[in-house]
């Protein structure tokens, strides 16, 4: 990644493409690809977080799943004394936890698996991933 990293475009570039996941799956959900609409929902929460974890914590994590990466950022938020923005991320997760858990099946599930997502399922992964990202602008807000 060289300069990249360096410049703070890397950061940039994760939060662009988390954006155009989501619009992704609002287009999904609009043309019925329900399966498509929670995969890329899950990818942009999974995208959001890693931009946050590098610009906050110059971390580049390997592992995916929006609740372990945003589990990893709650955690990294109350290592460094961050507590009432590490139960603000925490609180997200634990309103959501149904619908995270759907959101994380469908990124194998979606394009590998058996299973096949419902338009209800479809409208809940969206706008999930839609208040995950607001979530997420907040904590940038709030951490400065």
């Amino acid at each position: 990644m060289g300069s990249k990293c360096m410049s703070g475009e890397y950061y940039a570039l994760l939060w662009r493409r988390a954006e155009r996941f989501l619009v992704r799956a609002v287009r999904d959900l609009d043309e019925g690809d329900y399966d498509g609409a929670c995969f890329n929902a899950e990818e942009a929460i999974q995208l959001a977080v890693k931009a946050l974890l590098f610009k906050y914590f110059a971390e580049i994590p390997r592992i995916h799943g929006s609740r372990a990466l945003l589990a990893r950022l709650r955690n990294l938020l109350m290592d460094a004394g961050l507590s009432d923005v590490a139960s603000f991320v925490g609180r997200f997760v634990a309103d959501n936890r149904d619908a995270l858990d759907i959101l994380e099946e469908s990124y194998v599930m979606a394009r590998y698996g058996a299973v096949s997502y419902s338009e209800t399922q479809a409208k809940l992964c969206v706008e999930t991933a839609s208040r995950a990202l607001e979530v997420l602008r907040e904590v940038e807000r709030r951490l400065g």
